[in-house]
């Protein structure tokens, strides 16, 4: 079975080829200073990161040969099977019913850490843990945790940074399903994050998968198309459909969506709340440029309106004095004409 989604490579490359055009252009045109800046995000980069790490490390649990060392088997037949060598740190978190799972990177340094809801909804099917493993160990097989500040501007592509995200995903998905013992835990383990911890039990799996068909609406497009993770429907069909050796035939999706989903970047926020989010961004960098745009223009058409009258004002002088010296020329005629009436009135008198 290949564990790489089909898209994924083909969509790294043309991340890759996009940023990599992207900072040059960048450090040429800003004469290397954005090096500067780059320096100063990665000072507070250290910062942000360590404190995910020492939140974990201080809080977390540990897993190891002293502490739950049936777990600790379990990630060491993760690693073994996906031929990790260096193997990551494992830690279990408190997260108060939230179910998830998380790799993380430090200093070159993994990390996976389990939520404790996951591991709790699991507690009867210990096997599909499994999966969580080996989904977060395919992350960093894979390196979707390097390169990040590289990749960063093609990340941000409409359409394609979120297509890439969920590539990731989906060959995640194919990792933690070569992690399981039996395809069922891996299907076990993707109902728990459908129906919670409680009520996985219940699902009809067949019918959950089915519902995947109705995705390629107008709405349920724009919003995966713009999201960092599939539709969860989507993730159980894909993986029934590898569990079986079958690929997964999903619904086209709208072609409006598509149109509309170009104008939307991608944030990275994860879900269809990425897509309402970078919606969001978009439509407040429209009214901060026209906030900017419309007085400028203003002043600029009040600059053209005085512009314009300062060069009509010479002519309009010039049109004026031609005016009161044709008028003057006139007076000046019919005062010389009056003038030489009055003298032959005189000589008339005299004579």
């Amino acid at each position: 079975m290949d564990l790489i989604y089909k898209h994924e490579k083909k969509l790294f490359y043309i991340i890759l080829g996009f940023s990599i055009l992207f900072w040059l252009l960048l450090v040429i045109g800003t004469a290397g200073m954005i090096l500067i800046w780059l320096v100063i995000g990665f000072i507070l980069y250290l910062f942000a990161q360590s404190t995910l790490i020492s939140h974990i490390k201080g809080n977390g649990v540990r897993v190891n040969e002293q502490q739950m060392p049936v777990l600790y088997q379990q990630f060491n037949h993760c690693c073994d099977t996906l031929e990790i060598d260096k193997r990551p740190e494992l830690f279990i978190l408190n997260s108060d019913g939230f179910l998830n799972a998380l790799a993380t990177r430090f200093l070159k340094k993994h990390y996976v850490i389990l939520y404790s809801g996951v591991v709790d909804a699991l507690k009867k099917y210990p096997d599909g843990l499994n999966f969580y493993i080996g989904h977060e160990l395919g992350h960093i097989k894979r390196g979707h945790l390097n390169l990040s500040t590289l990749l960063f501007p093609g990340s941000a592509l409409p359409i394609i940074g979120s297509a890439y995200s969920r590539a990731q995903e989906y060959s995640s998905d194919l990792h933690g399903l070569k992690c399981c013992k039996q395809p069922k835990d891996a299907v076990f383990a993707m109902a728990v994050l459908a129906m919670g911890a409680e009520q996985w039990n219940k699902l009809n799996i067949r019918a959950y998968a089915d519902q995947s068909d109705e995705t390629g609406s107008f709405w349920m497009a724009f919003h995966e198309l713009t999201a960092d993770y599939p539709w969860l429907s989507k993730r159980m069909k894909h993986l029934l459909n590898n569990a079986s050796n079958q690929e997964a035939d999903f619904p086209k999706r709208n072609i409006f969506a598509w149109i509309l989903a170009l104008f939307v970047p991608r944030v990275g926020v994860g879900s269809s709340v990425g897509g309402l989010v970078s919606v969001m961004i978009v439509v407040a960098i429209i009214g901060i440029l026209a906030a900017i745009a419309v007085p400028q223009y203003q002043k600029y058409s009040k600059r053209a309106k005085i512009a314009n009258a300062t060069m009509e004002a010479p002519t309009s002088a010039y049109s004026r004095r031609g005016s009161v010296r044709d008028n003057l020329q006139q007076m000046d005629s019919n005062q010389a004409f009056a003038m030489s009436e009055r003298y032959y009135q005189q000589r008339q008198a005299q004579q």
